[in-house]
């Protein structure tokens, strides 16, 4: 992926406009809130609101009626595994490809995992957490480096939701990172203080990357250039 026209002005309106369209910052903001700023996995009182949200971001094969079932998976899944991750406050740009080989590993397990069960003509079928909820949780975990995904965005990055491919995914978004701190030394300030600069003191630089990705790369939106917005501006 080219990422060379991506600007921190384009990130700024991406954002804008995530906010207008979706109510996920909301719900977001409602599970860091439940949370502590911090999910914890071995709490059963911070997987309820984790499953509530990953609804609320579209995960709807989690149904209410299951979230015991997929809260059980979770909590096995993080003793084994979850643990085992770099710690909290890392951001992608300083993650090392070992310790992104271990988030991949644990990805594909959690994936695996049975998030339900369904009835169908009197048969129990197994409904796995998937490659959606599974990325969804590990962002949950680490909203500083590891990127969710939906199904549009493995379209568009040719990627299966296999392990492989998100880790291939992890890694355009660290290039995209390494990009973003170029520009932001460029104007004078390191990266850690982009979500100030873009009046998002709130949000961490990935989460600004999943706005500008969910945007302008799967869903296309056209983002005007700096120029163009000062044009606009000056119209008065």
């Amino acid at each position: 992926m080219d990422w060379e026209n991506v600007t921190l002005c384009k990130l700024a309106l991406a954002s804008t406009m995530y906010d207008s369209l979706t109510p996920f910052n909301r719900s977001l903001a409602r599970l860091k809130e439940d949370t502590g700023g911090s999910v914890d996995l071995s709490n059963s009182q911070h997987r309820t609101p984790l499953l509530r949200w990953l609804n609320d971001w579209g995960c709807r094969h989690l149904p209410a009626d299951q979230h015991e079932v997929a809260s059980v998976s979770i909590s096995k899944w993080y003793q084994a595994e979850g643990a085992g991750l770099f710690p909290e406050k890392r951001p992608i740009w300083d993650v090392t490809d070992r310790e992104l080989e271990v988030a991949v590993g644990a990805y594909g397990s959690l994936k695996d995992s049975t998030g339900a069960w369904r009835e169908r003509v009197g048969a129990k079928l197994e409904v796995r957490i998937g490659p959606t909820a599974a990325s969804k949780i590990l962002f949950a975990m680490r909203t500083e480096a590891l990127m969710p995904w939906d199904e549009a965005m493995r379209v568009t990055f040719k990627c299966d939701g296999g392990p492989a491919s998100y880790r291939r995914f992890l890694e355009e978004v660290r290039d995209l990172t390494y990009h973003i701190e170029r520009l932001c030394r460029d104007n004078g300030f390191g990266i850690d203080d982009l979500p100030k600069h873009v009046d998002r003191p709130d949000s961490t630089v990935l989460e600004l990357v999943n706005h500008y990705i969910w945007i302008a790369v799967t869903r296309k939106c056209e983002l005007p250039s700096s120029q163009t917005l000062a044009r606009w501006a000056a119209l008065g």
